[in-house]
């Protein structure tokens, strides 16, 4: 056991009051110290010996007590192996991958062998500058950031001296390339592509355009999950791509979408003409009966794409989720109210949806814009034709 400093504490009299103070041994996870007590004592304290008689009550349960283990010689890493241990199996699948990703790449070779007390403002920002160099996108630094805050956050919550340090500490590095704009299918590309395709992927794209489900969404799906007599698809779960096993969704918790006429009949000819029963019920299987995975029906889009001569561009991803992006700014199109949208989309707010899922010019900002364009050509017009006034030469009589 480390060892631990004897006590004695301090008094001061403040008005007529005596005061005593001394440190506990809970540990406070902001500033990493143990905590600071004061005691006010009674009337009855009228010297600083009867002070010091009273404070040593406190100071004897703080001294005798036994000392616990030292947490704040623990390293980074050590906490690591501690929350894979702990929380790590109750993560998703696919945010598991990903910070372990981090923990793995940048992480444990970075700061993995620093102790978590030295963790203050400079070694954040230290460590927030080399995934920077290392990495060319502004999010991946924050997604790396993110994935140690976490950790810390917990192991703060856990007793371990680790200070507090807040993004706002923090100077993150700016992205070194643009960002490609997003690519997505309009209502004309998307129904080309479904048309041209075969079943079953020709109804898993539909759904995904009429329903804007993300691809382990889509596979996802089960008989249980339509309802017929109200019209309805209930969307509750999501495949893993990697696994193919059975998670929550994005949102993680189970909504009900609209089903429309025409995706009402393809399904009920689905059912009728092209199902194939399986224990688990699912709408979509393989020929071995077990569920697409998610880079299959992937794969099957960029192989339509190319058939019909849609080019993809380089350095983007390209796949279900093109249907969910063009569904969004299709409706925005057609002037469907941000809420509405948003609510179709499963998002938080309606922040996530304009920021990253509207792809498009609204009626409003078409307007603005010509009508500047429309003073900038009047304005050029008439120095035209001053200056062909200017220079054609006046004839004398």
């Amino acid at each position: 056991m480390p060892r631990r400093r004897f006590q004695t504490g301090r008094v001061v009299k403040r008005g007529k009051k005596w005061i005593g103070m001394y440190r506990d041994n809970e540990v406070n996870p902001q500033t990493g110290q143990r905590v600071r007590r004061t005691v006010t004592f009674n009337d009855g304290v009228t010297s600083e010996r009867a002070a010091r008689r009273e404070l040593q009550l406190y100071l004897d349960n703080v001294n005798l007590e036994p000392p616990s283990p030292r947490r704040g010689g623990k390293t980074v890493s050590d906490l690591i192996e501690e929350w894979k241990q702990t929380v790590a199996p109750n993560r998703k699948a696919a945010g598991l991958r990903a910070a372990l990703s981090h923990i793995r790449t940048h992480i444990v070779p970075l700061v993995g062998s620093t102790p978590l007390r030295d963790l203050k403002v400079r070694a954040h920002q230290t460590f927030v500058t080399a995934v920077g160099l290392r990495v060319s996108r502004k999010k991946t630094v924050e997604n790396v950031y993110g994935t140690l805050s976490s950790i810390l956050a917990k192991g703060r919550k856990w007793g371990y001296a680790i200070p507090r340090v807040g993004r706002e500490d923090l100077e993150f590095p700016v992205d070194k390339k643009p960002k490609p704009p997003a690519f997505f299918f309009d209502a004309d590309t998307g129904a080309r592509i479904i048309n041209a395709a075969v079943l079953p992927f020709r109804l898993m794209l539909l759904i995904a355009a009429l329903c804007y489900l993300r691809i382990g969404e889509v596979t996802a799906l089960k008989l249980s999950s339509l309802d017929f007599k109200r019209k309805i698809l209930h969307v509750g779960a999501a495949l893993d791509y990697a696994t193919r096993n059975e998670t929550t969704t994005k949102s993680n918790k189970s909504t009900a979408i609209p089903m429309p006429d025409l995706l009402e009949r393809e399904l009920k000819d689905w059912l009728e003409h092209g199902h194939k029963p399986n224990p688990e019920g699912y709408l979509f299987t393989n020929s071995k009966g077990e569920p697409y995975r998610s880079e299959n029906v992937v794969r099957y889009i960029h192989r339509t794409m190319t058939k019909l001569g849609i080019p993809r561009p380089k350095g983007v991803r390209v796949g279900v989720h093109c249907f969910r992006h063009g569904g969004s700014s299709e409706l925005l199109d057609l002037g469907t109210p941000i809420n509405v949208v948003t609510r179709l989309m499963r998002h938080s707010d309606s922040k996530t949806t304009l920021n990253n899922y509207a792809h498009s010019v609204h009626d409003s900002e078409r307007v603005a814009s010509e009508r500047l364009s429309q003073k900038i050509e009047k304005a050029i017009a008439q120095l035209e034709s001053t200056a062909e006034m200017e220079s054609t030469p006046v004839k004398t009589v």
